[in-house]
């Protein structure tokens, strides 16, 4: 049986766009060897480099909300401008820094000194490392064609976040802390329900089998949905958690690792 694999991005692909050489490789070897190899990240395609010189069978966005295989969309579900006009409202009336992402361009919020300290650092190391992610206007430019482009919402604090760093959030919506910050995401739309979309394009269970590689919170409901959940030796806790095994970092050729160990290489 062939295996389709999804990949996080930050921490377990790259490094802010610096890409192992081993995992270049062995993406390939995989590929020559029937496997398929996708991406399957938080970012929105608006705050992802260019992926195109990978030759990857499929890119999963906006932790779910945008899914393209084999050069078409399987899903496709932006938040549509009157919900992100609520959420923005809604973010606002708190008064915490958001960024709210779209497949095309990202805005950013910020309301408080120590949010735009911190946003000035987070941007400094975007802008060295070529990186788009936070590297955006601010949400006073935004058209209505912006807000129908929104796929999700981040937000950022000085403080390591919780579930109530966003209090009473409306209904049909969940945050996800990810360190001093979080994404807020519709329930019912994670990076597993585009693993299970994909394989279901594919022909279903019977068909391909699915391996997930991650290492933050939000890859977690991927990582326990795959057939086999590997996390970076670098991840957190609730990765490592929810994995079936721990491979090595990524700067120690953690990806190459797992694809030996199950047989994609």
């Amino acid at each position: 049986m062939k295996t389709v694999v999804f990949l996080d991005l930050d921490g377990t692909f790259w490094n802010w766009g610096a890409v192992p050489p081993s995992a270049v490789e062995a993406i390939a070897r995989a590929q020559a060897n029937g496997h398929k190899v996708l991406t399957n990240t938080g970012r929105t395609r608006g705050e992802t480099r260019d992926l195109s010189p990978y030759r990857l069978d499929g890119r999963c966005y906006g932790a779910g909300s945008e899914v393209i295989l084999d050069g078409r969309h399987v899903v496709d579900e932006p938040l549509g401008a009157q919900t992100a006009h609520y959420l923005e409202s809604y973010l606002q009336g708190l008064g915490i820094a958001y960024l709210a992402e779209g497949s095309e361009r990202c805005y950013k919020a910020i309301y408080k000194p120590e949010e735009v300290r911190l946003m000035e650092e987070e941007l400094a190391f975007a802008w060295a490392n070529g990186d788009p992610f936070l590297v955006c206007p601010d949400v006073s430019e935004m058209s209505e064609a912006d807000y129908e482009q929104v796929y999700k919402f981040s937000v950022f604090s000085q403080e390591d976040t919780t579930p109530d760093t966003v209090p009473c959030l409306p209904e049909g919506f969940v945050f996800t802390p990810l360190g001093k910050g979080g994404e807020i995401t519709r329930v019912g739309i994670t990076k597993a329900t585009a693993l299970e979309a994909v394989r279901t394009a594919l022909g279903g269970a019977q068909e391909w089998r699915t391996m997930a590689l991650g290492d933050s919170n939000n890859d977690v409901p991927m990582l326990r949905a795959a057939d086999v959940g590997v996390c970076m030796g670098n991840g957190n806790d609730a990765a490592r958690a929810a994995a079936d095994w721990v491979t090595s970092a990524i700067d120690e050729d953690g990806l190459a690792h797992a694809f030996e160990r199950f047989g994609l290489i």
